[in-house]
């Protein structure tokens, strides 16, 4: 989409005005033409002060504690991860799991992974994957004192094994 100023770059600040829920007008321009208007914003920010500006609140003392954890494998500290938003090797998912999946929480709604599965899978990767998290969840359930629910999922976990 073209700049509505100049008509001549590629519009990359887009505003819209809202009065009462309804769109009132939307304006697409070029940084130089919104800067020209006198339109403030920011353009330009890292993934490191993304993550950086969320960790620190939600992890607290703990990430002052996190910082001194160095991986033995390439060297990284959890300070230099917040630094960088960037882990030296495949070591570091499992060195800082305990601030990375404090992380993961806040960003997806969970630590564990549940992407796209292939059409064709089979019966038992299914049942696998259920008892997997039927497990995460009975754990969830004892560590909040829900007895009674983790019973439950206790005997849905032996049910699917039953049926291997």
């Amino acid at each position: 989409m073209l700049c509505e100023s100049c008509q001549k770059k590629n519009a990359t600040v887009h505003l819209t005005e809202i009065v009462n829920h309804n769109i009132q007008k939307e304006l697409h321009l070029c940084e130089e033409c919104a800067q020209k208007q006198g339109f403030p914003y920011k353009m330009q920010f890292s993934i490191a002060e993304v993550l950086g500006g969320l960790i620190e609140p939600l992890m607290g003392k703990l990430s002052k504690e996190m910082d001194q954890i160095k991986c033995s494998h390439c060297g990284i500290t959890y300070a230099d991860f917040k630094k960088k938003a960037r882990f030296g090797c495949a070591e570091d998912y499992e060195v800082f799991k305990e601030g990375v999946s404090v992380l993961l929480e806040k960003i997806h709604g969970s630590a564990w992974h549940r992407g796209k599965m292939p059409t064709q899978v089979s019966r038992e990767f299914l049942q696998e994957k259920e008892i997997k998290e039927l497990q995460r969840e009975l754990e969830r359930m004892v560590q909040a004192e829900e007895f009674e629910q983790a019973v439950e999922i206790r005997d849905k976990i032996k049910k699917l094994k039953e049926q291997k």
